[in-house]
């Protein structure tokens, strides 16, 4: 699935299911992070952002965390497991609008990813 699939909620997507089954899916979660981290990188030193890509991350930047923080969304993860996820979009958000990693390795977002991914 690809960032605009992901970002407009096609069929398939962690934002379709969370939304509307209100599922955290842990595999499409991972999925949008990775295509996060892939546009992020491709679009590294661009001045030029594309506007239905920039109005997507900005919109799941809060919307994740609002969403899923709501007392009746079933977590059926650990506190930790969330809190580590809404650190990433953050990050990545941040990534992608200033075109510089909030880390000093460039690898560490990438880590941090693989991480959450074996978490469960």
């Amino acid at each position: 699935m690809t960032i605009k699939d992901e970002l407009n909620a096609e069929e398939g997507s962690f934002l379709l299911e969370l939304r509307t089954d209100l599922n955290w899916n842990h595999s499409s979660f991972i999925n949008l992070l990775t295509e996060l981290n892939n546009e992020c990188k491709r679009t590294n030193g661009i001045p030029n952002l594309s506007r239905e890509i920039a109005s997507g991350i900005w919109y799941i930047s809060d919307f994740i965390k609002s969403w899923t923080e709501h007392k009746n969304f079933p977590k059926i993860y650990t506190h930790e497991y969330y809190e580590k996820s809404y650190e990433l979009i953050s990050d990545l958000a941040n990534t992608y609008f200033m075109s510089e990693s909030p880390y000093e390795s460039e690898s560490e977002i990438e880590n941090r990813i693989v991480e959450l991914k074996k978490s469960i």
